[in-house]
């Protein structure tokens, strides 16, 4: 009876390890272009997340599939679509129940520039509320503004188009006092946009960045990429990376 008892008992736990989720072969990765997180250099996807998410997408052995498009179709898809992740991507309140959430596997410093010439102080985000702000649709810094009684804000799809908006003449009409970028991202994305004299005149806040996935993403793809990222942190990968950037 006891041998009958120990078959039937590891028949069970065979059976229950045999039918035990598995991480998906494939996750689909969409991103924007934003340096130093994730952006396109010479023609190949690059940037201190990618090479986090890369890296924790070899140890989870899961291919990863990235696409590079603007953050407000990103952002749709990545909610819709099974096993789809977006990065990278701040944790917001309003963004909480919107995703399954893996990281932090990144951070980013959040400003407000302007013009050079530019002359009112801005000391708290309660200053910056009379003037008007360029920002992407659903970014999560247009959004944290919006959290913090700053509505003022005029939406572009692409933050390329902000720069060249920025005026000194509050009475211009279709024309921003501030834009929100990144401020590792600024004088990148000003530079393209053939934007000359803009400087920082608000730190807004220091963000942790996220890899959000669709609510369709299985649970057994989430754990392993959880996992891979923590065994990153405890071997001192993800160190390396972020600090290779960092030296730049």
């Amino acid at each position: 009876m006891r041998s009958y008892t120990l078959l039937t008992c590891g028949a069970a736990v065979l059976a229950a390890l045999l039918l035990a989720p598995c991480p998906a072969l494939a996750l689909k990765l969409l991103t924007e272009e934003n340096p130093p997180l994730n952006y396109t250099e010479n023609k190949k996807l690059t940037g201190m997340a990618t090479d986090v998410v890369q890296e924790m997408g070899r140890r989870a052995k899961i291919k990863l599939e990235t696409d590079v498009m603007v953050w407000n179709q990103a952002y749709e898809k990545a909610q819709a679509d099974k096993e789809t992740c977006l990065y990278s991507t701040a944790r917001l309140a309003n963004r909480e129940n919107a995703f399954k959430w893996v990281g932090p596997i990144a951070a980013n410093t959040w400003g407000l520039f302007a013009l050079g010439g530019f002359t009112p102080v801005i000391k708290s985000l309660a200053d910056a509320r009379p003037f008007r702000i360029g920002g992407v649709a659903r970014d999560a810094k247009t959004e944290h503004l919006k959290q913090n009684g700053v509505t003022n804000i005029f939406e572009v799809e692409d933050d390329k188009l902000n720069p060249g908006k920025l005026t000194l003449n509050r009475k211009e009409a279709q024309k921003i006092d501030l834009w929100i970028a990144s401020v590792a991202t600024a004088k990148r994305v000003a530079a393209q946009a053939k934007a000359s004299d803009i400087k920082l005149v608000y730190t807004v806040r220091e963000a942790e960045s996220y890899l959000a996935c669709s609510p369709r993403t299985s649970a057994a793809t989430l754990k392993a990429l959880a996992d891979a990222l923590e065994g990153m942190k405890k071997d001192g990968a993800y160190a390396k990376i972020i600090k290779a950037y960092e030296n730049r």
